[in-house]
C-alpha cells in the first residue's frame, strides 16, 4: 500500500500541473475552434451553386462503345411470330422473369473477350466499340437477309452503375434506361450524407484495359458542360468524407479523454486525502 500511494502522488502531481497550463479561456478557445471547424455551410453542400436565377448549359453527352463482358438483348419482332422465334433466345416463359437481372443476364448475349456476339443462324457479329443504335443497324441488315418487314431492337442489359462512401445507400443500381446522369445515380443511393464531399466526387471509369480517375465538383454547374456528366456502363461514384465530420467524431473522443482524465484526477485526490 505504501509502494502503491507513493506511486499515486507523483502521477497526481503530473496531471495537476499539466491541467494548470491550461487556463480556462485556452481551452474556450480551443473547443470554440474546433466547433467552428466541424459546422457545415451552404456554400459547400449544396449543388450547382450560382448567382444567376436561370442557367441554359449545353450537354456534352458521350456515346457508349459496347466493350467486352457487356450483355445485349437482341429482340426480333415480325408479323409471323414462327419466323422469329429462331433469331430470338428468349420464350413466353421467360417474360415474367426480364425484370430480374439475373434473367437479363442469362437470356442475353454476352459480348466475348474477341469483341463479339453470336446469333442464331446470323453467326459471329463483331461489335466492341460500337454504339447500341449501330449494333442493331448491323443485326438489321443481317436479319433483312432472312426475313421481310422485322424490326431489331437492341439494349444493354448490364448498365450497373455503383456508388460507394459516403453516401445514405451505397451499393451497385442497374440503370433501365439509355443513359443516366451522375445526379440520377446518387439519387438512386439516397443521396449524399451531410458530411459526404461534394467538390471532389471521384468518378472510375473503365476504359479498355485502363481505369480513369476523375474528380468531379457538384457545386459548380459547370460538372453538366463535363464528358462525364453522363454515366457510362460500370462506371464507380465514390464520396469522401469531409474534414468537418472527421472533426466531429475526433471532438467526441476528445472528449471521452477529457472525461477519463477528470475522473482520474478525481478519484486519485479522494484517495490522497
Amino acid at each position: 500500500m505504501t509502494i502503491i500511494s507513493s506511486m499515486k502522488k507523483p502521477m497526481l502531481t503530473f496531471l495537476r500541473s499539466a491541467l494548470a497550463t491550461l487556463s480556462v479561456r485556452h481551452v474556450f478557445i480551443v473547443l470554440f475552434t474546433i466547433t467552428l471547424t466541424s459546422c457545415y455551410t451552404t456554400k459547400g453542400v449544396n449543388y450547382l451553386q450560382s448567382a444567376d436565377q436561370e442557367m441554359t448549359i449545353r450537354l456534352r453527352p458521350t456515346e457508349y462503345g459496347v466493350q467486352p463482358n457487356d450483355v445485349l438483348s437482341v429482340k426480333v419482332q415480325s408479323r409471323d411470330p414462327d419466323q422469329v422465334a429462331y433469331f430470338n433466345n428468349t420464350t413466353e416463359a421467360d417474360i415474367n422473369l426480364q425484370a430480374n437481372p439475373a434473367s437479363l443476364f442469362l437470356t442475353g448475349y454476352t459480348v466475348n473477350k474477341e469483341g463479339s456476339i453470336d446469333l442464331a443462324i446470323v453467326g459471329n457479329l463483331k461489335v466492341q466499340d460500337l454504339t447500341v443504335e449501330e449494333i442493331r443497324d448491323l443485326v438489321q441488315t443481317e436479319i433483312d437477309k432472312y426475313l421481310l418487314n422485322a424490326v431489331v431492337s437492341v439494349k444493354i442489359t448490364s448498365f450497373k452503375v455503383s456508388v460507394l462512401g459516403d453516401v445514405k445507400n451505397p451499393g451497385t443500381n442497374y440503370i433501365y434506361n439509355t443513359q443516366a446522369t451522375i445526379f440520377e445515380a446518387l439519387s438512386a443511393a439516397g443521396d449524399l450524407n451531410i458530411s459526404g464531399k461534394r467538390k471532389n466526387v471521384k468518378l472510375i471509369r473503365q476504359k479498355g484495359d485502363k481505369s480513369i480517375v476523375v474528380d468531379l465538383d457538384l457545386t459548380s454547374p459547370e460538372i453538366i458542360r463535363s464528358p462525364y456528366y453522363f454515366l457510362h456502363p460500370n462506371d464507380v461514384l465514390y464520396v469522401e468524407t469531409s474534414k468537418e465530420n472527421l472533426f466531429q467524431k475526433n471532438l467526441g473522443v476528445f472528449s471521452l479523454v477529457l472525461s477519463a482524465i477528470s475522473t482520474t484526477i478525481l478519484v486519485l485526490s479522494f484517495n490522497n486525502n
